[in-house]
């Protein structure tokens, strides 16, 4: 219990003078509880003496009327509280949930089920919100309530009490054996949701090709097994909690028996009052809520703490990179860029994508990068931004090593397009300034047209305000790209990267494309991967990669005179042109 608050602590911050007033509502509402079957005992006293009268009954009544409307008021004032404090905690924590996602890196993503993300920040976060709060309540009112019940029970007849606690220490043990049981299952049922939902998730964002291969059977049938495993293990974890009810149906009644067989039997003796018999009997009515609320208090400390588990285990991830201690921020950067030596693996026991790289791109210089599919080129560009963690002393940035410099200020630095564009599910307008949405729309659409989106956008219903659905679904694929070079070029970074971010385009808009970028980007480095040569030709260097290294490097007709790849990529390429150009004209 002390490790869960412990962990939740920082999520309570602001709160405890709240939950003061809270608890002190519960024990007012209990205490008024309490003091009600008091005042029964004296009426019962009364009567059965023969000394009530209308006004002494009219008194007593008025009175419990009284601690009913405070009883009232204090609930309310408790729910609203302490039930208060649980929302504002739940909201905290799915807040640094969510900050800490954002953290780490993208090849944690690639071992982490979107699903299992899904059901944490949904389902998870409610068990523990539910254990904070109604947990955390009840906990109090039946610790409160199982105490002070007792007490008057004491109070009223010590050796009675002694008879109605004797059947305690075994719930304990009982609801001690189960809870374990609980624990084990409600992680279990957590875990088979999580699959459920990233299994409805994929196939919904791979909808097409499900429907491309005809297989919504497969999908509907691997569905219901995985449906029907979430149930099982349902059934199986409200098995063992609905075993609580029956277990504390049975203490409570051979409570209530002994109470009516020995209480009875000492009014009968006279050594019992009728009112105290009946107050007994009241204050073991409120004994029952404690008694119930073990069972269902282990049961949602169970549930949330083995969320919380589960909630952790993400929390304790580190991201790969990370800012040093001595990093700075850089800003206003020339775009010189330098790799020197590198040598790159993504994983120590995986092999070198990357080795022995050296190259230098000068400030303004419009570059181009190209190479066989898997020579490592989208690698190479995505360590410029430090997405993936690099050996120190061997990539600069204006002389500064990445490793050096603060993430957030690097990238910010580097306008990255990426060949699988990903968009998201607003106006094409939010989309262009996602960067920064407080540029100006006139620089936006200035942005689309040279991506030559412009054109395209004429033919939408609302223009730049319209919808494009969940990641672009109702773009084309040229579109998708153009708008995402737009995106990048609206915030006219020091470096632009294209990563084959022109193959979905045709070559007539790419060349007009390129021709805009050429014109804005004067001054600012460029770098263009590319398996087009017509996208190279006028780049003022053309670096090309095979196996992770770099074979040539030179302009394009540097390239050509040495009859290497390049050479025959280009040759190849004229020949598929003229080819497609005759079959045009027949």
């Amino acid at each position: 219990m002390k490790k869960v608050f412990r962990t939740l602590k920082p999520y309570f911050v602001g709160e405890k003078l709240v939950f003061l007033i809270g608890i002190l509502s519960l024990i007012l509402v209990d205490s008024f509880q309490l003091f009600i079957p008091r005042v029964i005992k004296r009426g019962v006293d009364e009567l059965s003496l023969g000394r009530a009268t209308t006004s002494l009954m009219l008194k007593l009544g008025f009175f419990i009327m009284l601690l009913t409307v405070g009883i009232i008021i204090m609930r309310f004032l408790w729910r609203y509280l302490i039930i208060g404090i649980s929302r504002r905690m739940e909201r905290r924590l799915r807040q640094a949930f969510y900050k800490h996602l954002l953290t780490l890196s993208p090849g944690w993503y690639a071992d982490y089920k979107v699903g299992n993300l899904m059901a944490l920040a949904t389902n998870d976060l409610d068990a523990v919100r539910m254990m904070v709060g109604i947990g955390i309540v009840a906990t109090f009112d039946s610790g409160f309530l199982m105490i002070t019940s007792l007490a008057m029970m004491i109070l009223i007849n010590p050796l009675l009490t002694l008879y109605v606690i004797i059947p305690l220490p075994i719930l304990s043990i009982i609801v001690g054996y189960f809870g374990k049981i609980l624990h084990r299952r409600f992680k279990l049922v957590q875990e088979s949701f999580a699959s459920l939902t990233d299994r409805v998730r994929e196939t919904i964002s791979g909808i097409q090709v499900v429907k491309n291969y005809a297989r919504q059977d497969f999908e509907t049938e691997r569905f219901k097994g995985m449906s029907t495993d979430y149930v099982s293990k349902n059934i199986k974890m409200i098995i063992v909690g609905g075993m609580f009810d029956p277990l504390i149906g049975l203490v409570i009644g051979f409570s209530f028996a002994l109470v009516l067989m020995w209480g009875g039997k000492n009014v009968i003796l006279a050594s019992m009052s009728m009112g105290d018999f009946v107050a007994f009997n009241s204050y073991l009515g409120i004994l029952i809520w404690p008694m119930i609320a073990v069972g269902w208090v282990i049961n949602l400390y169970q549930r949330g703490k083995a969320s919380l588990d589960r909630i952790t285990e993400v929390f304790e991830q580190e991201p790969d990179i990370a800012d040093s201690p001595d990093a700075i921020e850089i800003s206003d950067i020339a775009g010189r860029i330098e790799f020197k030596n590198l040598t790159f693996r993504y994983k120590p026991d995986l092999p070198d994508i990357l080795t022995d790289i050296n190259f230098k791109i000068e400030p303004g210089e419009f570059v181009g990068i190209t190479g066989r599919t898997g020579s490592g080129k989208t690698t190479l560009i995505s360590l410029i931004p430090h997405l993936h963690d690099t050996p120190t002393e061997t990539i600069f940035i204006d002389d500064i090593d990445i490793c050096k410099t603060k993430l957030a200020s690097l990238r910010s630095q580097i306008g990255l397009v990426p060949q699988d564009s990903f968009l998201f599910s607003t106006t094409l307008l939010e989309n262009i300034k996602f960067g920064n949405f407080d540029i100006d729309d006139e620089k936006a659409l200035q942005a689309a047209t040279v991506a030559q989106l412009d054109k395209d956008v004429r033919d939408f219903p609302d223009g730049y305000d319209t919808v494009i659905g969940e990641r672009g679904v109702m773009l084309s694929g040229g579109q998708k790209q153009r708008l995402s070079i737009a995106r990048a070029i609206i915030l006219d970074p020091p470096i632009l990267i294209l990563d084959d971010a022109l193959s979905a385009v045709d070559t007539e808009t790419e060349e007009a494309i390129l021709e805009k970028l050429q014109e804005i980007r004067k001054g600012k480095t460029t770098i263009i991967i590319s398996h087009r040569i017509s996208a190279l030709q006028t780049t003022q260097k053309i670096i090309v990669l095979e196996n992770g290294k770099i074979i040539e490097m030179g302009n394009h007709n540097e390239l050509l005179t040495r009859k290497g790849y390049y050479s025959e990529l280009y040759t190849m390429q004229q020949i598929q042109s003229e080819l497609n150009s005759e079959n045009e004209h027949i």
